[in-house]
């Protein structure tokens, strides 16, 4: 109905809220096109194989579009192979996302096939996903400038959460500089969230359980200068944090396999 024009276009002008369930073909540009001013998009139960397409049509500007776009949540889409923010045309919305959700999405081998910038994005919760065996490349985690909530959770394939790009000149250290709470759990093949040095200055709460391919979050330094206590089994209380993360870590979990 949208995309035969039946809605005025008023009410869609007016439209913050989208949520679209039991798509069978490919969602892409063209309802994109309609619903310009839409703030929160919701894609759920369906067998969708593609979220958007890979090319929009010759001689057209998406510069401008969705420029109010700031969540995006995609539930349920067990077919789901390809999410597609990493399309050209794509940029100028992703650029301004702030929340993004997906969660049993079973078939999901990568949120990104390449690097993109999530240059304003604040929450990320990843849940369900079996076919991921890691988040992100190292170049799209520095831009996570603006990240200060990030929860993953019980994606059996998963073995680490930003893998290490090996491009000469790159640095070894990532900085979450706005993160203040971390969540992992349930993540039984997880080894490490990166493979060099990682800092956290706004870090308040850490909570890695049912991790038990897990010693530490980082083989290199690892920074986390205001968190005072940790929790590392679910059904204990909160660690307080009296040498180095790194350090407790590796003592705890090695404990547990003992």
């Amino acid at each position: 109905m949208i995309l035969r024009g039946e809605f005025e276009r008023s009410l869609l002008d007016n439209l913050k809220v989208l949520t679209l369930c039991s798509l069978s073909e490919v969602f892409g540009h063209e309802i994109l096109d309609q619903v310009a001013n839409i703030e929160k998009l919701m894609v759920c139960d369906g067998s969708l194989k593609e979220m958007l397409c890979c090319q929009s049509p010759n001689n057209v500007d998406y510069g401008g579009l969705l420029l109010q776009f700031k969540e995006l949540h995609l539930k349920s889409l067990g077919e789901l192979v390809s999410i597609g923010l990493e399309n050209s045309w794509t940029k100028s919305f992703v650029k301004n996302l702030e929340t993004f959700e997906v969660i049993s999405c079973s078939s999901l081998k990568s949120l990104v096939a390449c690097t993109v910038s999530f240059s304003n994005l604040t929450c990320l919760k990843v849940k369900g996903c079996d076919s991921l065996s890691y988040l992100f490349t190292s170049s799209t985690a520095k831009s996570l400038g603006q990240l200060q909530r990030m929860e993953i959770t019980y994606c059996e394939s998963i073995e680490e959460i930003v893998c290490k790009e090996d491009v000469e000149g790159s640095e070894d250290e990532i900085t979450f500089p706005q993160l203040c709470c971390l969540n992992l759990e349930g993540l039984w093949k997880l080894r490490r969230l990166y493979r060099g040095s990682l800092s956290f200055p706004s870090l308040e709460e850490l909570s890695v359980t049912s991790c038990s391919e897990m010693i530490t979050l980082c083989p290199g330094t690892l920074e986390a200068d205001k968190l005072i206590q940790v929790i590392l089994q679910r059904s204990s209380k909160a660690i307080p944090l009296k040498t180095d993360l790194n350090s407790t870590m590796r003592k705890e979990f090695i404990k547990v396999r003992l």
